[in-house]
């Protein structure tokens, strides 16, 4: 009798243990971290949910997508083989083997081809545009947590419940940071959030989502991402000629990569080319219209970063100037307002200078091949002077030619 009541206490000890460990986010995502290290190669279909701080839409891409892992390679942890769809529409296929770099299109049977070993350096800087289910392609498993992540007290972890993710039930996760900003930064994050759906079964992450808020000039903005695994295998890759060149069609015509060579800026004492737009308040504006007025004209759109930067410190050199002679024109060849709500944006940082939309060849006339770019104009209509991009210690350097000019 003594015999099976100790057997009976033992079972119950070890459910309650079990339990407790079931629901331990750090016990999950150790075993889910330890899983995705393991695994090095695979295929995995993945939908691909983008909501970007500056947009009020929600963008969705789907991937299929071959991949081996490269211990010592110096550009990607994987090679790779993927095709990208959008809105369910073929958009195209993009290939690294190891040694090349491939991205054509099966709708027009025409790609490029970069060899590493000449384009290394040019095939690194574009990998930032390429998207993967991190967790098993990368050497790290970003963004799962590594080990210090637990000792981090600005790491906040709870364990969510069991959901049921693609008929998979899964651990619900959610990781919080706790925000240090600088006093100095125009953006500042006033969350950061993660969340994590990990099968029960395997402990793979077979969903994660990454969630931002933002505060700039007293405007809320938004980011998130998600991305979940719809279909994988992995450590089962048998034909590893996928994720070789041969796995091209024969029906793709592939050139060479050749690098992009940047225009050079118009110079200073060309005469700007005149253009016709349209204002925030549907008027329409010449550069004609400001002969006798010294002009800044910013080359700029919502999403660019260095671009916002720039907006309020030009905001303050109108206000500064503007009686003087000075006029500021900002034009977005991006945005629209029933889009993007680019003149709400703008509203909410307190942008009143001219700024105008539309007209996408206007770029082209002034050679634009970065964001932001600044012309400075003088009253005859010439270029005085060229700036491209925005950093501390511009809007001094823009200030004293402003005065010099006014």
């Amino acid at each position: 009798m003594k015999n099976k009541l100790f057997k009976t206490g033992m079972l119950l000890i070890f459910i309650v243990t079990s339990g407790i460990q079931a629901q331990n986010p750090e016990i999950i995502f150790k075993k889910s971290f330890n899983k995705c290290q393991s695994i090095n190669n695979g295929y995995y279909e993945m939908k691909y949910y983008l909501k970007l701080m500056s947009r009020k839409d929600t963008l969705l891409q789907t991937y299929k997508c071959y991949f081996q892992k490269l211990k010592k390679d110096s550009i990607y942890s994987s090679a790779f083989h993927y095709e990208k769809f959008s809105n369910n529409k073929y958009k195209n296929d993009v290939l690294y083997t190891g040694d090349d770099f491939v991205y054509y299109s099966k709708n027009d049977s025409t790609g490029t081809i970069m060899s590493k070993k000449l384009w290394a350096k040019d095939i690194k800087s574009f990998s930032h545009n390429y998207t993967f289910y991190t967790p098993v392609t990368d050497k790290n498993s970003r963004p799962l947590p590594k080990d210090s992540a637990f000792s981090d007290k600005r790491n906040i972890f709870e364990y969510i419940g069991e959901e049921t993710i693609n008929n998979m039930p899964s651990y619900h996760i959610r990781m919080r940071e706790i925000p240090e900003n600088d006093s100095t930064e125009v953006i500042k994050i006033i969350r950061t959030e993660f969340n994590f759906w990990i099968n029960k079964k395997d402990y793979i992450p077979v969903q994660f989502s990454i969630a931002y808020d933002m505060v700039m000039n007293n405007d809320t903005m938004y980011q998130f991402q998600k991305k979940v695994l719809t279909k994988y295998e992995f450590n089962n890759l048998n034909n590893q000629n996928l994720l070789k060149l041969t796995s091209i069609p024969a029906y793709i015509n592939l050139k060479n990569y050749k690098p992009y060579k940047r225009p050079e800026l118009l110079q200073k004492n060309t005469i700007a080319p005149n253009w016709t737009l349209t204002s925030l308040q549907d008027k329409t504006v010449k550069l004609s219209d400001y002969k006798g007025k010294l002009v800044l004209i910013d080359f700029f759109y919502k999403s660019c970063y260095p671009c916002m930067l720039a907006l309020t410190e030009l905001q303050e050199l109108h206000e500064k100037y503007y009686d003087k002679g000075l006029r500021i024109i900002g034009i977005d060849p991006y945005d629209t307002k029933e889009k993007d709500e680019i003149d709400k944006f703008l509203a909410k940082r307190g942008i009143t200078y001219t700024v105008l939309l539309g007209g996408k060849d206007v770029p082209k006339q002034y050679h634009i091949s970065g964001y932001p770019t600044m012309y400075l104009i003088d009253k005859d209509g010439k270029i005085i002077t060229s700036q491209v991009g925005y950093e501390e210690g511009v809007k001094d350097e823009l200030e004293k030619i402003i005065k010099e000019n006014l």
